[in-house]
């Protein structure tokens, strides 16, 4: 990827109105599917990102300040036999982000995996709100954050351009 999109995403993400949590570097790959049936050709493009996440969740014992690495992959599906737009199939692992208790130093743990089903767009922001636990302790009730990431989308070649993410409290 070169500067030159993701500049060109992140500009199209502002001009929508969509905020920007650009604080280090986003590693972006892709790949492209044809799959191709009697009377038509769907088209698969899967593209891998690891993105830098980080931020805080208040509360009750403690604020909680998280970081690491959300695995944010993204699957664009055409769909030529009904002609409808294409969809975006996004898949987020929270597994290597955590936290540390402000007060105390605890670690809090976070176990999170999520598809959603979106429309295709040249950006898009994605919540979702995740569960987390202290470390070694029971995940029964677990308290809970929210993690949001800024997608941006080549209209082309239907492939992940840019991403930026966050966490807070929901």
């Amino acid at each position: 990827m070169n500067n030159r999109s993701l500049f060109a995403s992140m500009t199209v993400l502002a001009a929508i109105g969509v905020p920007s949590f650009v604080s280090a570097q986003t590693s972006i790959g892709a790949s492209t599917t044809t799959s191709t049936a009697t009377l038509s050709t769907t088209t698969t493009t899967a593209t891998p990102a690891l993105v830098p996440v980080k931020g805080s969740v208040t509360g009750v014992p403690e604020n909680v300040n998280f970081s690491g690495q959300a695995q944010v992959s993204t699957k664009i599906v055409t769909d030529p036999d009904f002609r409808l737009p294409p969809t975006v199939l996004v898949y987020i692992d929270l597994g290597n982000v955590a936290g540390v208790g402000a007060s105390t130093g605890r670690k809090y743990v976070v176990v999170s995996q999520e598809t959603l089903r979106r429309p295709f767009n040249a950006a898009d922001l994605v919540q979702i709100t995740f569960p987390f636990y202290p470390s070694g302790g029971s995940s029964m009730s677990p308290r809970l954050g929210t993690a949001s990431f800024s997608l941006g989308y080549d209209l082309q070649t239907l492939k992940l351009t840019g991403a930026s993410g966050q966490i807070a409290t929901p």
